[in-house]
């Protein structure tokens, strides 16, 4: 999400309520940045979560934005305050780590203006995660993870299926034996399916990209 000139807030930071208590409690104070269908989905997640609130929601649109924030409330999983800034949000003091669920074509430029702000000291992040893909190819994914590793942030990847005890199982099975015999794999293949697509700028292959196809 590149920046905005302005940022609004749904609430003040007072009271018990405050984002600000998430801090003083130690909980980690989570800022969603996306607010389609994968920000809805991940924070309903969150109420699987130990020891973290949605503590912010930053996007273009100011009612899906609404919407998302309404959410966290409703599910108990946070009080967040919205943005359509990303630069804004991650310097508020409240944000620890960044939950990155932009469209994939934006993913990029949406990294570069949080890592830009956390080189520059005026934002303080613990973290970031990203939702697949980490880019559209893999000059923008290799992109990413240097700009990342360079603001000194600790990083994950938003996608469980590659934690998923039958595909980790299987890969130290490859490497273990196949690859002990055979030399390093080259091509792996696999295919699922789910609903989808939940927005239009899904169907543009230039939008779209790596991390999802059509059939």
């Amino acid at each position: 999400m590149p920046s905005r000139s302005h940022h609004h807030k749904y609430r003040q930071f007072d009271g018990e309520n405050s984002n600000v208590t998430s801090q003083v409690n130690g909980r980690l104070g989570v800022g969603v940045v996306g607010s389609g269908f994968i920000a809805d989905f991940h924070t309903r997640s969150f109420r699987g979560v130990r020891d973290a609130d949605v503590v912010a929601v930053c996007g273009r649109t100011a009612e899906t934005v609404r919407q998302v924030a309404d959410l966290a409330r409703e599910l108990r999983v946070g009080d967040p305050t919205a943005y359509d800034d990303v630069r804004a949000m991650v310097r508020d003091p409240a944000v620890q780590a960044v939950w990155v669920t932009t469209p994939n074509h934006v993913r990029l430029e949406t990294v570069r203006a949080i890592c830009e702000e956390v080189t520059s000291g005026r934002a303080d992040l613990r973290g970031i995660a990203i939702e697949k893909p980490l880019g559209r190819t893999l000059a923008e994914a290799e992109e990413v993870l240097s700009l990342v590793e360079g603001a000194g942030l600790l990083h994950g990847y938003l996608e469980n299926q590659v934690f998923a005890p039958g595909v980790t199982r299987a890969h130290e099975l490859v490497w273990a034996r196949g690859a002990a015999a055979s030399g390093s794999p080259y091509l792996a293949r696999c295919a699922e399916e789910h609903s989808g697509p939940h927005r239009a700028w899904f169907w543009q292959g230039s939008t779209r990209a790596a991390g999802s196809s059509t059939t």
